[in-house]
């Protein structure tokens, strides 16, 4: 543990990941359960998808100065093609699915404000920087659902699902 110096100023946030997976787990329900998108979710389904992302270590916080969670995000690593089939809809994912791949499908996020969402962009960025695209789909107030395609690398462009 450091102390600081008096007088220096705590940085705004840090990511954090638990050590103890049963505490991360308690934590990431607790925290996305208070959101209006996660709350409406089948909860047996978003139950299993929290497990696995937090078995694999999957899972990261954002916390403030004082250590308070403001910030969540959980992913699942998978090959283009199968990324691709599950942007379309065409195949979901299963554990085996999500342990290893060229790409990032990020499948909860969560942020209490724009500086926390800031944040977690540019931690996301720095650790998926190997990875060739981030897939997620967005769920509006209203259920629309929008998936999105973007690129990782500075040549290609962000490519929106139909």
């Amino acid at each position: 543990m450091s102390v600081d110096a008096p007088g220096t100023p705590r940085p705004p946030f840090a990511l954090l990941k638990p050590e103890d997976r049963r505490h991360s787990l308690a934590v990431a329900i607790e925290y996305l359960s208070q959101k209006a998108a996660f709350a409406r979710l089948p909860f047996a389904k978003w139950s299993r998808i929290l497990i696995f992302q937090v078995e694999r270590g999957h899972a990261l916080f954002v916390v403030d100065a004082d250590r308070r969670v403001c910030g969540f995000l959980g992913w699942a690593l998978a090959e283009h093609a199968r990324a691709d089939d599950w942007l379309a809809d065409r195949a979901g994912l299963n554990n085996d699915d999500c342990i290893a791949g060229d790409c990032v499908i990020v499948n909860a996020w969560a942020a209490d404000s724009q500086s926390a969402n800031r944040y977690l962009i540019d931690r996301a960025r720095r650790l998926f920087a190997d990875k060739r695209a981030v897939y997620f789909k967005r769920v509006y107030s209203d259920g629309r659902l929008r998936g999105m395609q973007l690129p990782l690398h500075p040549r290609q462009s962000a490519i929106p699902a139909r």
